[in-house]
């Protein structure tokens, strides 16, 4: 084994490295300090790791002085050579991973994430929880000699009940260094250590159903967490149906040994598919933080497969490190407002500061070997967009040739948002000139709930499609009869269409006619479902007949108590600005809610910046289910009850948060409907606007608020009547916009253009 190929991205501690070569841990210091080229550490976890493949290198020419040569040595010998013969007993076990009943999986999946998650978790992150389910079906079928002893650390904790924080940690140590092994970076420490479990045999329990999961088991957890938490687009995982049929499209019938890499690795989702698509291919890719390269080395591993991982960034173009690939499948964060633009010169042309898009599609480009091609998820919106700046790159991009097909697909496709996205196929430059295919597949999904998931047979007529018009058939849009469409459209046609990559636009060119029913059905569901809400609403409404209205009880003498707000809650303000500011943001980390987030009454936070788990930690201001969030400062007044979505989020400076002591017989629904009368915010603007010149409220104003209080069953009836006409606001807000947009589409179908 050379010394290229020894420990391609396994990370070391300095006392591995000794034992390896045999040496005193203190000479690798001295290495390190004497020799400038000496490899740099890593930090992760706390520890400093070094990439082993990188040491060996090192290592290479430096020979083992003759007095040091152990039996059976001969002279010459180095010490890279005694890595290398210590890393062949070392390496991980290649274990054939077991395949899933999934619907056994599914029950597994689910009882995990049950009221059993609840109590595992106590008052630790929802992440951590999902790191130690995903590590522990990982250690299980990739380390079976590492989950002997988590099957020791499972039955003592069965027998003897040990502290449950002991058990963790000892967990947590295991899985770290077998997660080293791989090459992946550590952090399962800092994960349990976060964990809060009431019960030892609750935690126990977890390890033996993780026995029980594999493969399909693995994207459950992943799927499922999202469900639980409610995620951000940036931190989604791409649906299966997507990257197959990315992978299908950009991997089929490729030759053995393509370099193919994902620069925002999300899961590993992507990766996961190139593999089962183009079979013998070399993958790499890079996290958007140590979680989410972890994550994905994982579920790699899951698959037979070792991946050239690494950590990335949500802008790689910064990277200054120009590497080029066969392949590229991503499906990157977009929408995100653009920065760092001038340091380099763009392909087709400075993208504009209003979202990156146009960054990652002509980085993508850019990153393209000869004849390379590349597949990525886009918002909609980038392929009409007639934004000047955008509309020029567009053009050029499809002046080039680069653009070989635009997919859209349906919307709901991704867990728990009705987002519908575009798939770009791009090509390097010079590979290919001519017309670019569009499909429109919006019809497509079939629904399974609130989500629409693409169906196998729908996604294998798209990669039918592309391939019967990549050979120049004549019936290339064949396979999607009666569930989508398709058009080859020439760049004479395309530029006089301004450049826009929407079907629709080409439809006459395609079919002779402009297919009215195609350009709404997505829209038509969305409708559906928002009349449904609505419905749903009114009929809660009218079941509670809130609008009836019931005298209270009769009073005692004197009338109800009037209780100051301070002896019913614990109020307690965000972090001050300069604190949060010296504090590093994540991808992955914990979200902070702002004022804005705060929105009719609740807690609305659709682009929220994360905080690492470190900061949130120290910063020490979380959130929970039914707290109050006030907005104190600027405009005070503003209150929404916290969700069990927005439960273990950070509030920042200008909030004060209000949580019910224990003792205190308050409903928080009657608080945040008593906070939000106007009498009540017009008594809390008067004492703002005295008390700074900007407009603020402390703990101590809010606390001496007096509150009247009419017994818990009567606040009850309160909080959950005016609960009620919310959700009623809510549901119908969303079905007026949604006639909007669909009265739009069917004008612009129905009234002629050319």
């Amino acid at each position: 084994m050379g010394s290229e190929a020894v420990g391609i991205g396994r990370l070391v501690s300095r006392r591995e490295v000794s034992e390896m070569a045999g040496v005193r841990r203190e000479t690798v210091t001295t290495w390190a300090k004497r020799h400038a080229d000496f490899p740099a550490p890593r930090p992760s976890g706390g520890a400093e790791l070094f990439d082993l493949g990188s040491v060996v290198r090192w290592l290479g020419p430096r020979r083992v002085p003759t007095k040091s040569l152990r039996d059976g040595e001969p002279e010459g010998t180095t010490y890279a050579d005694r890595v290398r013969r210590a890393m062949r007993g070392r390496e991980p076990r290649e274990v054939p991973v077991a395949s899933d009943d999934a619907e056994r999986a599914r029950e597994i999946v689910n009882e995990l994430y049950g009221p059993l998650a609840d109590r595992v978790r106590g008052g630790g992150s929802d992440t951590a929880y999902l790191h130690l389910l995903t590590a522990l079906v990982f250690v299980r079928r990739c380390s079976p000699g590492a989950w002997s002893h988590v099957r020791d650390l499972e039955a003592e904790a069965a027998r003897d009940q040990p502290a449950p924080d002991r058990v963790l940690k000892d967990l947590g140590t295991l899985i770290d260094a077998e997660v080293r092994r791989h090459g992946l970076p550590p952090g399962m420490a800092a994960a349990c250590a976060d964990l809060r479990p009431e019960d030892t045999g609750d935690l126990a329990h977890v390890l033996r159903r993780c026995e029980e999961l594999g493969r399909e088991g693995y994207r459950l957890l992943l799927d499922g967490f999202e469900a639980r938490t409610k995620r951000s687009g940036e931190e989604l995982h791409t649906p299966r149906g997507i990257v197959r049929m990315m992978a299908d499209v950009l991997l089929r019938d490729t030759a053995p040994g393509l370099r193919c890499h994902d620069p925002y690795l999300r899961g590993g989702e992507a990766l996961v598919a190139a593999v089962e698509a183009g079979g013998d291919v070399r993958v790499s890719g890079d996290g958007s933080g140590p979680d989410s390269f972890r994550l994905a080395g994982m579920n790699l591993a899951l698959h037979g497969t070792r991946a050239v991982l690494g950590p990335g960034t949500a802008t790689p173009w910064t990277d200054g490190e120009e590497r080029q690939f066969d392949r590229i499948i991503t499906n990157p964060p977009f929408n995100r407002k653009g920065r760092n633009w001038s340091h380099r010169a763009w392909p087709f042309g400075t993208p504009p500061t209003k979202n990156d898009n146009y960054a990652w599609l002509q980085h993508i480009v850019a990153s393209l070997g000869s004849g390379g091609r590349a597949a990525v998820v886009m918002p909609n919106a980038a392929a009409v967009s007639p934004d000047a700046k955008e509309r020029a790159i567009r053009a050029a991009m499809i002046e080039e040739g680069v653009v070989e097909c635009v997919v859209w697909l349906p919307g709901k496709l991704f867990r728990e948002t009705s987002i519908a996205v575009t798939v770009w196929f791009l090509a390097a430059p010079g590979t290919r000139s001519g017309p670019v295919l569009l499909v429109d597949a919006r019809r497509m999904g079939e629904s399974r709930g609130r989500q629409r998931f693409l169906a196998d047979r729908e996604r294998a007529a798209i990669v039918a499609c592309h391939r019967s018009w990549t050979n120049g058939e004549r019936g290339y849009a064949d396979p999607l009869e009666g569930i989508g469409t398709a058009v080859s459209a020439p760049v004479e046609r395309l530029r006089d269409g301004a450049y826009s990559l929407d079907p629709s636009e080409y439809a006459e060119t395609a079919s002779g006619g402009p297919g009215a029913a195609e350009q709404i059905a997505e829209l038509a569901d969305v409708l559906e479902e928002a009349h449904a809400r609505a419905a749903g609403a009114d009929e809660l409404v009218a079941s509670m007949q809130v609008l009836e209205r019931e005298p209270l009880g009769a009073p005692p003498s004197g009338g109800w108590p009037v209780v100051r707000l301070g002896d019913l809650c614990d109020l307690r303000s965000g972090p001050s600005n300069k604190r949060l500011k010296k504090f590093g943001r994540c991808e992955d980390g914990v979200p902070l809610i702002v004022p804005r987030h705060l929105r009719d009454r609740r807690v609305v936070a659709t682009d929220p910046e994360r905080l690492t788990p470190e900061a949130a930690r120290e910063l020490d201001r979380f959130t929970r289910k039914d707290d109050v969030l006030f907005v104190r400062t600027g405009s005070p007044g503003s209150a929404a009850l916290v969700g069990p979505e927005q439960a273990d989020w950070v509030f920042a400076t200008n909030l004060m948060r209000l949580r019910r002591k224990p003792s205190a017989e308050l409903d928080p629904a009657y608080l945040l409907a008593f906070l939000t009368l106007p009498r009540t915010v017009r008594w809390i603007k008067d004492r703002a606007a005295t008390a700074t010149v900007i407009g603020s409220v402390s703990t101590r104003t809010l606390g001496d608020l007096r509150i009247p209080l009419p017994p818990f069953a009567e606040q009850t009836r309160i909080g959950t009547a005016l609960h009620a006409l919310d959700v009623q606001l809510h549901a119908h807000r969303a079905l007026a916009e949604t006639v909007g947009r669909t009265r739009a589409a069917l004008a612009a179908d129905l009234i002629p253009t050319r």
